[in-house]
């Protein structure tokens, strides 16, 4: 059972006491000076030394809350430290009370300036900035700003502690004095309040001393970063409870440390795949493609590419299933892929072929990818796509003879299976014909599944009437103003990646051989 520190002294200095009172009942008439001795040290010297030790114990207890509750965000540690701010203010009152020096009080307002600008770095910074999630930037002013007013505090501390030692040295000696005068009468007496002092005054002392000793060696090797530090303090007071709590603190800095480094490297995966996306898309004669992407993470599952060769415009949209790293690198592979085949002329279904035997080698039996790969004869308007399990493409027609303008319908055909899934996905293919202004949309599920704050999704039905709404938009401009409709309808909290494609076939000149229309297929809405 552990017994507080605070209890430890003062039984100890209520026996001797006890010894002192029956010391003055015995000499009270040789002895006149005694009981003002007994006053100045223990009516004084030993209280406002309890009372400088309660007020630092207190901040240091507010530090050591904070950062419990900035590792285990627990509500409980909060209230601690405002337990312990309470706390501290009562023992500066007290203090004030006690201290009867210029320089006790001067040194006592430092302490209590530097403990309120502690609070309020506490209050103003460190808890307001934990409670809307920045824990990492709030443990950090806590290190670099609150440790060293905590450091202030327990020098200015310590001064105060060694005036009233000082006081309490300067009354035992002058008791000691007094003891010697009448050690014939008082020898038993004498001895025995020795014996205790000793024990007061020495060991108790020394062994605190010692175990602070460690406790300092110890954070200041957490302080160069060596998060294994073990001390162990077998006191049953709150020093061994403060070594407990070190090792605690370790687990959660190492904790932090492996977040940090988690933290690095999905910067760095995110870098990757922006490199693999963002690089200059080709220019093609009749034709032009703008991307966008609007990712809910770091790193994410959807992914595009865009390539020209001949008279054959490429683009192809891709999202993989899950999110964060895992769904990164499967979009990695299909695009790896996916670039590689086509770099040696091969057809699409072939190159979605070798992107579905990829997957299913490289990724986990529940993973799959969803694409839309489709090709662009920048000629003649023929558009080819084969429809992997994803959202159908979107056709903008541009305005008509009739003047109907905004006109807009999904292009239903064969949706074959995800990839990564099947040895033989399917590969239906279906085309239509584009004229001269038309544009397509290829999109990801994020457009689709994003929620209001009433769990209402976005659903296909507003995504054509936004996509209709917004016909009269530049090609380079629809894209962003959708994604603007679905942030508000979503109020801000998207959950997945929002990539969009939008391609305006401009019509070139025929090529010699010319090539033969097609019919549309679609739904209109």
């Amino acid at each position: 059972m552990r017994m507080s520190l605070r209890w430890k002294i003062v039984g100890g200095y209520g026996l001797l006491l006890m010894l002192i009172a029956l010391l003055g009942w015995v000499t009270f008439s040789m002895f006149g000076s005694l009981r003002s001795v007994q006053r100045d040290v223990f009516d004084e010297a030993i209280p406002q030394l309890e009372a400088v030790n309660e007020i630092v114990r207190s901040y240091t207890a507010q530090s050591a809350a904070v950062r419990g509750f900035l590792i285990s965000s627990n509500g409980e540690l909060l209230q601690q430290y405002s337990s312990e701010v309470a706390t501290a203010r009562t023992w500066q009152s007290e203090a004030k009370r006690l201290l009867s020096s210029r320089r006790d009080h001067r040194l006592l307002k430092d302490l209590v300036d530097t403990g309120e600008s502690f609070q309020r770095l506490v209050n103003e910074e460190v808890i307001a900035r934990a409670r809307r999630g920045k824990r990492t930037q709030a443990f950090r002013i806590l290190g670099q700003d609150g440790a060293p007013l905590i450091s202030e505090i327990e020098v200015l501390g310590n001064l105060l502690q060694t005036v009233q030692k000082d006081k309490v040295a300067a009354g035992e000696s002058e008791l000691q004095q007094n003891s010697n005068d009448a050690v014939v009468t008082l020898l038993f007496v004498t001895l025995g309040a020795l014996v205790i002092g000793v024990v007061l005054a020495v060991l108790l002392p020394g062994r605190l001393v010692a175990n602070i000793s460690r406790l300092v060696e110890a954070t200041r090797a957490i302080g160069r970063g060596d998060f294994d530090q073990r001390v162990e303090i077998h006191s049953g007071d709150e020093i061994e409870e403060l070594a407990e709590r070190l090792d605690e603190m370790q687990e959660g800095l190492k904790r932090l440390r492996l977040l940090a480094y988690q933290e690095r490297e999905l910067e760095i995966a995110a870098a990757i795949q922006q490199n693999l996306l963002q690089r200059s898309l080709p220019d093609a004669p009749g034709a032009k493609v703008w991307p966008l992407q609007r990712q809910a993470n770091l790193v994410g599952g959807d992914w595009y590419d865009v390539g020209f060769s001949g008279k054959t415009l490429t683009v192809v949209i891709g999202d993989a299933s899950g999110k964060g790293v895992g769904a990164a690198l499967m979009a990695t592979v299909a695009l790896t892929v996916l670039r590689a085949e086509r770099s040696l002329g091969t057809g699409p279904k072939r190159v979605i072929e070798k992107a579905n035997q990829a997957l299913k080698e490289a990724t986990a039996q529940d993973s799959f990818t969803t694409l839309v790969y489709l090709t662009i004869d920048v000629y003649s308007g023929e558009v080819r796509w084969i429809n992997m399990g994803h959202p159908s493409p979107f056709l903008l027609r541009c305005d008509g003879d009739d003047g109907q303008t905004g006109r807009g319908y999904y292009l239903e055909g064969p949706r074959n299976r995800a990839l990564g899934w099947f040895d033989d996905p399917g590969l239906a293919e279906t085309v239509i014909q584009l004229r001269p202004g038309d544009r397509l949309v290829l999109f990801t599920d994020g457009f689709l599944e994003a929620k209001a704050p009433s769990s209402e999704v976005f659903g296909e039905h507003r995504l054509a009437q936004g996509l209709s709404r917004l016909s009269r938009v530049g090609s380079s401009e629809l894209g962003e103003q959708l994604v603007q409709e679905v942030e508000r309808f979503a109020a801000g909290k998207l959950e997945d990646d929002l990539t969009m494609l939008v391609t305006e076939f401009y019509g070139s000149e025929a090529s010699p051989d010319g090539r033969p229309e097609v019919a549309e297929a679609g739904t209109e809405v």
